[in-house]
């Protein structure tokens, strides 16, 4: 966890570099670490990491792993990127590597991230490439749907995934995900706003029969893209004097063939 002061300190630098390195709403990265004299390798690693930033005892060196999907121009591939430029502009970070006093490490795409400093190199990352003012500029009015993240997704280049735990905490309209993986539920995100209802399931038990998820895992891969209604009860226990409940509650999914997890969207009217 990023504590709030630490988060707001993230944030402000990274946006301050992305305003000074973009194109529109697109944050160039090869141009941030050709200014700060970083050299940048995309190449083959096999699966030793994502991405790691090195020093050579005289310069950090950026190293990029094709072989786990991280393309120059990918999704997947910019926030790798981005997120070792976290590591070299935290202070923290890049000075504990000059120094020794941090051991050079192999950063992973991971949902379950522990460390502190992997932490805070995804926030940055998340600020770099999706700015606060530009990304809700762009997130829409006041309907809300799953195209308003993949719209987004695209706006910026970044994964839905990442898009929409940036949007969780900056975004226009209050929501709750699922991320689950065969029909396990893996992780989830909620924006502020979004009640705190609980669960009426645990974070690695099955998906609930009644929601959209459960259903495309019931029918063994029947896919259900469109806008559901729901009652709040498929998902929660809201409390009886919550007349939160009472509004009309929607579910939508997107699937990740590439990464074969589904992600359940749900918001209010």
């Amino acid at each position: 966890m990023i504590l709030p002061h630490r988060k707001t300190q993230i944030g402000k630098l990274a946006e301050f570099v992305a305003n000074e390195f973009s194109d529109g709403n697109l944050t160039l990265l090869n141009k941030i670490a050709n200014y700060e004299e970083v050299p940048f390798y995309f190449d083959n690693y096999e699966d030793a990491f994502d991405g790691m930033l090195l020093y050579d005892n005289k310069d950090f060196h950026i190293h990029l792993n094709i072989d786990s999907g991280n393309l120059e121009n990918s999704k997947r591939g910019r926030f790798t990127f981005a997120h070792e430029l976290g590591h070299y502009f935290l202070d923290e970070h890049r000075l504990g590597l000059k120094f020794g006093l941090l051991e050079p490490h192999a950063s992973f795409h991971n949902l379950n991230q522990k460390s502190k400093i992997e932490l805070e190199a995804d926030y940055f990352a998340s600020c770099l490439l999706m700015p606060q003012q530009k990304f809700r500029r762009n997130s829409g009015g006041k309907d809300f749907s799953l195209d308003i993240l993949t719209n987004l997704s695209h706006c910026f280049q970044t994964s839905v995934l990442a898009t929409l735990i940036r949007f969780s905490e900056v975004g226009t309209h209050e929501v709750f995900a699922v991320v689950s993986k065969n029909n396990i539920a893996k992780w989830f995100v909620k924006s502020t706003d979004f009640p705190n209802w609980k669960f009426k399931f645990k974070i690695g038990d099955k998906i609930p029969e009644t929601t959209v998820a459960g259903e495309y895992f019931a029918r063994v891969g029947s896919k259900i893209t469109g806008i559901e209604q729901l009652n709040a009860g498929d998902w929660f226990n809201p409390p009886a004097e919550d007349h939160r409940a009472d509004r009309h509650m929607y579910e939508q999914c997107y699937y990740s063939d590439s990464y074969g997890y589904i992600i359940s969207l749900m918001w209010f009217d």
